[in-house]
C-alpha cells in the first residue's frame, strides 16, 4: 500500500488518514508506522462540515468528536 501511495503522489495526504484509521481500528504500531514515515506535512480534515472536531496531533488530522 505504501508503494502504491508513493507512485500515485497525491496532493491530499491519504497516508495520514489511513494511518489514523488503522490506529483507531486497533492495528499495532508496526503495521502503520511506515505511513507516518511518508511525512506529516499538512493539517487536514477527515470529513467535511464537522461540528466541534477533535484533533490528532500525531496524525495532524481533525476528526469528528467521539469518533
Amino acid at each position: 500500500m505504501v508503494e502504491t501511495l508513493k507512485k500515485l503522489d497525491y496532493v491530499y495526504p491519504h497516508h495520514q488518514a489511513i494511518g489514523f484509521l488503522m490506529e483507531r481500528a486497533g492495528y499495532g504500531e508496526t503495521r502503520y508506522a511506515m505511513l507516518s514515515e511518508l511525512g506529516l506535512k499538512f493539517d487536514f480534515y477527515l470529513s467535511h462540515e464537522m461540528k466541534q472536531p477533535e484533533y490528532s496531533e500525531k496524525w495532524r488530522l481533525f476528526f469528528p468528536r467521539g469518533f
